[in-house]
């Protein structure tokens, strides 16, 4: 080694994202969100370079991983065999992350599919860093000369990444741009690199001599994104009034209660989260493919015990898709085997869809009593709704598996999302709270109408034609299909 190479990489988060340590929650932690940010040991906002680095990884060509990153190979055989390992040539040295305003909290639970309600003890909330936030990655490579190709390999991968920071990916959290790269070059065969080399450290090491080797200024576009699963967004309007909750009760001048607030995004804009999005479409799909008796979908028994619930088979289309956890005492597969892992994510991402052009108003509730037929002394509840706006979809997915058979579930799958987002554009089905008093009906504009509306003649005949294949007798012994 005569010369070290030091790449500093600078990401900009484009929406919420963290990496959560639930791990840090201890006694006297039940105020606190149930997964909090990562935070080092002076309580600053942490984002491991792990994180980071893996996701740059699979960025990377399958043959350059093991010469960029490093590999383990395990050994074979009976006796297990050596197990060798290749250094990665590609050094981490650190992260800083640097939030422009303080960390929100957005609360999520889950809905019993046969209640139609929230279910018990599935509450939980999630510490996030706001957009905006900047977060500086540090790599080096040593090489033997001044001129290193793979310097030049490694700011190219860095050019096409998409980071993405922490979970939650496929509900939209931790989407990320790569914003800047500066290349320092220390020469330690000469007398000036040696001296910066001993008398500079940490982040001082990239000083003002090195050179930007990327700007998203001077690169329209950057990255693409991932694709959209049916090439283009769809946009809905609110027909009634929205409500989608987003933290504890306000006092409302005015009022003789107080308010339960809407879900905002960081710019304080009324939001369906892509978590909403991804919870009703996934039971519809459930159901569709369900009752045409396809793709051996997980049945959705709710509650606990042997059935804890929806989406822990991970094999059949709809765990692929949207992804899957293994809950405790999760039933056995078709096969009679266990869930070998505790969980995948899916190939579907669903985004945040901000609210825009509505109005938010306040809207008083009381509960009546069933004997004298008034309202129920102290029942009086109010909260925030978002009435008239519109909204814009944008499912994406991930680029397709080489698997044997993976095509036709992906066929399955869109086919049965078209008929749900048919069913949520008709207003069959509402998105949010209070859809069984006239709240979270939504209707197609009339692009997406006419979109849908083509769209759902093929979905149709390509569940028909499933169900064809799936329930066709099989064919006696001896006679060729």
């Amino acid at each position: 080694m005569s010369t070290v190479h030091l790449l500093e990489a600078v990401l900009e988060l484009t929406g919420p994202g963290a990496v959560a340590a639930p791990e840090s929650l201890a006694v006297g932690s039940a105020r606190r969100p149930s997964l909090p940010l990562a935070r080092d040991g002076w309580g600053n906002p942490y984002v491991p370079a792990t994180s980071l680095v893996g996701s740059l990884r699979q960025q990377a060509a399958r043959d350059r991983r093991p010469v960029l990153f490093g590999e383990v190979v395990q050994g074979t055989g009976e006796d297990g065999g050596e197990t060798l390992a290749r250094a990665s040539t590609v050094r981490v040295l650190g992260t800083r992350c640097r939030p422009e305003e303080e960390p929100v909290v957005r609360r999520r639970t889950a809905v019993d599919r046969h209640r139609a309600a929230a279910r018990a003890t599935s509450l939980h909330s999630r510490e996030l860093l706001p957009p905006g936030t900047e977060i500086t990655l540090w790599l080096r490579i040593d090489s033997a000369a001044p001129e290193c190709p793979l310097v030049n390999e490694v700011v190219a991968l860095l050019g096409a990444w998409r980071p993405r920071v922490g979970g939650g990916r496929t509900t939209g959290y931790g989407r990320a741009e790569l914003v800047r790269v500066r290349h320092r070059a220390i020469d330690l065969s000469t007398t000036a690199g040696l001296l910066h080399w001993l008398t500079e450290g940490g982040p001082e090491l990239v000083d003002d001599r090195a050179s930007v080797v990327y700007d998203r200024s001077h690169r329209a576009g950057g990255a693409p994104d991932e694709a959209l699963l049916f090439d283009r967004s769809l946009e809905f309007r609110i027909v009634d009034a929205l409500h989608i909750g987003g933290g504890e009760p306000f006092a409302h001048p005015g009022r003789g209660t107080d308010a339960a607030p809407l879900l905002r995004d960081h710019e304080g804009t009324p939001v369906v989260p892509g978590s909403t999005w991804k919870g009703v479409l996934r039971a519809r799909c459930e159901f569709i493919l369900g009752s045409v008796g396809v793709g051996g979908v997980c049945t959705p028994h709710g509650g606990g015990g042997e059935h804890p619930g929806p989406g822990t088979c991970g094999r059949c289309a709809v765990c692929v898709a949207f992804g899957w956890t293994e809950r405790s005492g999760a039933p056995p597969g078709r096969d009679g085997a266990r869930p070998g892992a505790v969980g995948a994510r899916g190939w579907l991402l669903f985004a945040d869809s901000p609210i825009r052009d509505g109005r938010v108003r306040v809207r008083n509730h009381v509960a009546l009593d069933r004997v004298f037929g008034g309202a129920r002394d102290g029942a009086l509840y109010a909260e925030q709704t978002v009435e008239d706006g519109h909204l814009v979809l944008a499912v994406r997915h991930d680029p397709p598996v080489p698997e044997p058979g993976d095509s036709p579930v992906r066929e399955l799958v869109r086919a049965a999302l078209v008929l749900a987002l048919s069913e949520v554009a008709d207003g069959t089905v509402g998105i949010g709270g209070g859809t069984t008093r006239g709240h979270g009906t939504l209707a197609a504009l009339p692009a997406t109408s006419d979109w849908l509306a083509k769209a759902r003649t093929e979905a149709v005949e390509t569940l028909r034609r499933a169900h064809r294949d799936a329930t066709a007798p099989p064919a006696p012994e001896g006679i060729p299909v």
